[in-house]
């Protein structure tokens, strides 16, 4: 943890929306943090992306989503959920952030086609995160015991 003791924010991912935002949402209320959603903060921003990607063209949407996610990374004291996308595409914007994986069978994703597919997904995001909570089922309350549990080890530890 010692590389890590200077991370401002925590970020939850897994290849399943919405359980990482159900998890990211409880355990901000259990560590008194803000929470963000970082997809619902880029259509927040753009009020309506369908529109603009349709008007402005896919470099202007990139950008102005990159824009969303940069303000998202800088917050403080924060527990910031993304989905996988997002975070494939702007992965370096979080190095301020711990990064968490919530790690799930084939069967409990929604990001993914095939076994194939979801391999591809599952070793980039194992490479990026600092921690990995393996999950069989998508229960919420468990996962964020096993996350607080796994940072205050952590943190004794650094």
């Amino acid at each position: 943890m010692n590389e890590n003791c200077d991370k401002i924010n925590i970020l939850i991912i897994s290849l399943n929306d919405k359980f990482s935002n159900n998890v990211a949402t409880l355990l901000a209320d259990k560590l008194e943090m803000f929470v963000i959603n970082c997809h619902q903060m880029i259509v927040y921003d753009l009020i309506n992306p369908k529109q603009v990607l349709e008007k402005c063209g896919i470099d202007y949407f990139k950008q102005r989503e990159r824009g969303v996610l940069k303000r998202c990374a800088d917050f403080y004291n924060t527990v910031i959920s993304i989905d996988f996308d997002l975070f494939k595409e702007n992965y370096a914007l979080f190095d301020k952030s711990f990064i968490i994986y919530l790690s799930l069978p084939e069967e409990k994703t929604n990001k993914v086609t095939n076994q194939i597919d979801f391999e591809n997904r599952n070793n980039f995001i194992i490479k990026y995160a600092n921690q990995i909570i393996y999950q069989d089922k998508c229960m919420v309350a468990q996962s964020v015991k096993k996350i607080i549990t796994r940072l205050g080890e952590l943190y004794e530890n650094s």
